[in-house]
């Protein structure tokens, strides 16, 4: 009403001050009349104003393999008749069943209790196995809040993988299984997409389309990381889906609707029942009523103010049907949700944490050599004939290998453990596949072309490369150790660079790198889930001082006509890239010191073709003699 006030008298004095010829009187008597007449137009057009639409959203993120492998040695030199030895000592279905029955289930019933209320609950197809397995109540729950509407099940890998960092296909299977679990058990699967540790890219969107995936919720944090802070639209388009700014608020005016939105929640929903508690800390790791309690006040509260309690998809849906327009996505990378914490995608692919038993490129490298051995025994499989139902384990545990937790954020000795177990025993099965297709097909050695899907019996051995001259300078930190490097040609255009480490002396470091000397004022990469779809990207387009490449094919440039892949199956550490120059760095600060260590790169001379072609048949679907 102020500014409305404000307008009349300001348009009154204008009004006054070209009457003036008409003297006092009848100026006076005109204003009045004007005035009376904004004044009488004014309820209407209040009366048609319209209020703003007000939503409350939410995303519970919940990770059954939160302690990957149980707690078993977490707390070292507890003495057996120590009473707290039922607290620490517990394995991992004891740790599996504390998320539910402490952290999942009072959450449940807190939206069962509030059926206006809507909630995103992401999780992973593992975790509706465990409940199917052992907490059938529970799941019950979940598909009553699922089958009613009232609950988004957001899922988009079978485990909480670091799927950023491998091929595409180990995320097709992995969704394959999630799926196959949410039919099972009855659980509409959510088109929302959130994922572990908010891990997000512009190569989603299309596996997203693909699987009838409509939105995405890309972390605020990672938005800011790369163009600094914003004001972020009720939602945006991005390659092809809907996308909105998870955790950040919305005030927004679109032509005549405004949009206002609140998170109530954005995090490990292991949290909110337990009082911010984890599960490591079992003592600590209980329901906490008085916690679930300030929680549904805080809801209860907005929903008081007007606040529609909504899913995600259903608010995109409702501001779309509303008739506002997305915004376009700037442009971005692939990352998670706490860059600035973690060094970006570095904490997982070479970043260390407060354990010495981390080892991220042992971890992460036998992931990715995994992955090659069991599409070479798929493909040796299908020109054999042999039974290849097997193999669909060995897809299932590359999954749960591939779990954030085996490399980050601190992972203690027993989930580097789980990463490197689950990995070797899905080699095991690969390996005995492709031994098994041999004696099928009565041969010593075959070569078998994964992108070809063809097998050739006793093929010719082929010739080495020679040493050859290096063709750039690397600049190596060796972290005290004595270190070698050698070139070899791989192929036409092609130089293989091999940097072995030798053990470290009495106090060597654990830090080793490498950096390749570049002048691109790009940024050149597949992003993760599209292998064979390069972008090319300004640097200028980015506010950050560097960033880390997870790179799941292995590949970036370093000029127009330069690219560096990693051999990820060797190496598979996070590239680092800076705006002001071209270089890229890939190092490791959790290097076993007792350990003679090997890395391999490539450098690829010619087009981005070439080079992604290259890098595809290297780390996504090689070539292999066996």
């Amino acid at each position: 009403m102020q500014v409305l006030l404000s307008r009349i008298l300001r348009r009154a004095a204008r009004v006054d001050h070209a009457l003036a010829w008409c003297g006092r009187k009848l100026a006076g008597t005109l204003l009045t009349v004007f005035v009376a007449l904004l004044l009488a137009a004014t309820p209407a057009q209040r009366a048609d104003a319209a209020e703003p639409h007000r939503y409350a959203l939410s995303m519970f993120h919940f990770n059954i393999q939160y302690v990957a492998g149980g707690l078993e040695g977490f707390v070292p030199g507890l003495p057996a008749d120590s009473p707290q030895v039922r607290n620490w000592e517990i394995d991992d279905e004891m740790v599996e069943d504390h998320i539910i029955t402490e952290s999942f289930e009072p959450v449940l019933d807190l939206y069962l209790a509030h059926p206006t209320w809507g909630v995103d609950i992401e999780l992973q197809g593992y975790f509706l196995d465990v409940l199917a397995a052992r907490h059938p109540t529970v799941l019950a729950k979940l598909r009553s809040l699922a089958v009613s509407g009232q609950a988004e099940v957001v899922s988009f890998h079978y485990s909480d993988q670091l799927f950023l960092a491998f091929p595409r296909e180990d995320w097709e299977r992995s969704q394959t299984l999630t799926r196959q679990t949410f039919e099972r058990n009855g659980i509409p699967l959510a088109t929302t997409v959130f994922a572990q540790e908010g891990q997000a890219g512009t190569g989603m969107p299309r596996a997203m389309a693909e699987r009838g995936y409509r939105v995405l919720v890309w972390p605020k944090n990672l938005f800011s990381f790369q163009h600094g802070a914003f004001d972020a639209a009720p939602y945006y388009s991005l390659g092809g889906v809907d996308m909105i700014a998870g955790a950040q608020g919305v005030r927004s005016v679109a032509g005549d609707v405004e949009i206002d939105v609140d998170w109530t929640f954005f995090d490990d929903g292991e949290k909110l029942a337990t009082g911010d508690a984890d599960p490591y800390f079992t003592p600590i790791f209980i329901h906490k009523p008085p916690a679930v309690a300030r929680y549904e006040k805080e809801v209860a509260g907005l929903e008081a103010q007007g606040y529609s309690i909504s899913t995600i998809g259903r608010y995109v849906s409702e501001v779309r049907g509303l008739g506002v327009e997305p915004a376009q996505a700037p442009p971005l990378l692939d990352g998670t949700w706490q860059p600035n914490s973690t060094d970006g995608m570095r904490k997982w692919l070479g970043g260390a944490g407060i354990w010495d038993a981390e080892r991220d490129n042992d971890v992460r490298s036998v992931q990715a050599l995994a992955h090659r051995e069991i599409v070479a025994a798929e493909t040796a499989a299908h020109a054999s004939a042999i039974d290849r139902s097997p193999l669909d384990d060995a897809w299932r545990l590359l999954a749960l290998s591939e779990v954030s937790d085996s490399t980050g954020i601190n992972p203690f000795r027993g989930e580097v453990e789980y990463g490197i177990g689950d990995a070797t025993e899905a080699l095991r099965i690969a390996t005995e596949a492709i031994d098994q297709a041999k004696a099928s097909l009565g041969a010593q050695t075959v070569q078998i072309d994964v992108a070809q899907g063809s097998v050739q019996v006793e093929p010719p051995v082929p010739e080495g490369g020679g040493e050859i001259a290096p063709p750039l300078q690397v600049r190596v930190d060796a972290g005290g150790r004595t270190w070698r490097q050698s070139w070899t040609g791989a192929a036409a255009g092609v130089a293989r660079l091999e940097l072995q480490f030798d053990p470290g002396s009495a106090a060597p470091s654990r830090k080793l790198a490498v950096t390749f000397p570049g002048d691109s004022t790009e940024i050149v990469y597949c992003p993760a889930l599209d292998d064979d779809r390069p972008v090319s990207i300004p640097k200028s387009s980015f506010t950050f001082d560097h960033y880390q490449m997870a790179l799941a094919n292995g590949l970036i440039g370093l000029s127009a006509q330069r690219f560096v892949v990693k051999e990820t199956a060797r190496v598979h550490l996070a590239a680092t890239v800076t705006p002001t120059d071209g270089d890229v760095t890939f190092s490791d600060d959790t290097a076993p010191t007792q350990d003679r260590l090997t890395w391999v790169f490539h450098v690829v001379d010619g087009t981005l073709d070439d080079a992604v072609g290259y890098a595809n048949r290297l780390n996504v679907s090689p070539t292999v003699i066996r």
